[in-house]
């Protein structure tokens, strides 16, 4: 008798691939990681457009006023969550190690302090609390400064001259209708493949296993954004998305997700 094998299913298997956006399925657990952080950095997006937005329309020359120097400290307060008072507050041996290098921005050679207590405040609004990589807090805070200073100029021309020339253009806050994702940067992900299961392993800082995408080596794909999408919670299909995309900016500011049409 001449014994019969069962035969394995073909998969078409995509080496290489140039596609850029993928739909994943995620375990619930994964799922649950990764929507705590969806919601932490639409929290500090909105906090920041929030807080900045008064200080924009009141007080544009304050923002005006930010130099490389200033520019540097709240880069620092957004990556390190660290409220600039607290360090004014407390001698230089009291200051975590890693942030002694501020002292020379804050303090000039005789000790005394050359910041502005409107400055102060601005860089206090940087270190609100949000659970997000560091890497990104940074990059959105530092897209959002560099935004409003843009239109700080235009709200201060309009102010000398009482007419606004150019449109006032204001970042709005989001919703989880229309803003629901994670932009995390290439150099923080790691992207391994699995030649028995023919996928390709996507390790990102924001859950403890990996993303899978089946039957795509994606090793060799170039990108330097890595963006989770999150489904609309009232949508009916349920699945996340991936998108490699190749956006010069360190946090794109413009970036939304698709909303969901209400039914009549």
């Amino acid at each position: 008798m001449i014994k019969q094998h069962r035969l394995r299913p073909t998969v078409v298997k995509t080496r290489n691939t140039h596609q850029k956006n993928f739909e994943i399925a995620l375990n619930e657990t994964t799922a649950k990681e990764l929507s705590y952080f969806v919601q932490q950095e639409l929290g500090y997006y909105n906090t920041l457009v929030e807080k900045l937005t008064p200080r924009l329309r009141a007080y544009p020359q304050d923002l005006l006023s930010i130099k490389d120097r200033e520019k540097r400290l709240w880069e620092a307060c957004a990556e390190y969550a660290v409220d600039p008072q607290k360090l004014i507050d407390h001698p230089l041996a009291e200051w975590p190690a890693h942030l002694h290098t501020l002292h020379s921005y804050m303090y000039d050679q005789s000790g005394q302090l050359k910041v502005t207590q409107a400055h102060i405040n601005i860089f206090g609004i940087a270190a609100s609390p949000a659970r997000l990589h560091a890497s990104v807090r940074k990059a959105m805070s530092t897209e959002i400064l560099k935004y409003m200073i843009g239109q700080a100029e235009t709200v201060l021309a309009a102010m000398k001259t009482e007419t606004m020339k150019t449109p006032l253009q204001m970042l709005q806050q989001c919703t989880m209708d229309n803003k629901r994702h994670l932009q995390i940067p290439a150099k923080l992900v790691t992207i391994t493949y699995d030649a028995d299961t023919e996928s390709s392993h996507i390790q990102t800082p924001y859950s403890r296993n990996p993303i899978i995408v089946p039957y795509v080596d994606l090793r060799e794909n170039t990108f330097k954004m890595l963006v989770i999408r999150a489904p609309h919670p009232t949508s009916s299909n349920q699945k996340w998305q991936i998108d490699l995309k190749d956006t010069p900016a360190a946090y794109n500011l413009g970036l939304t997700d698709y909303t969901e049409r209400k039914k009549k």
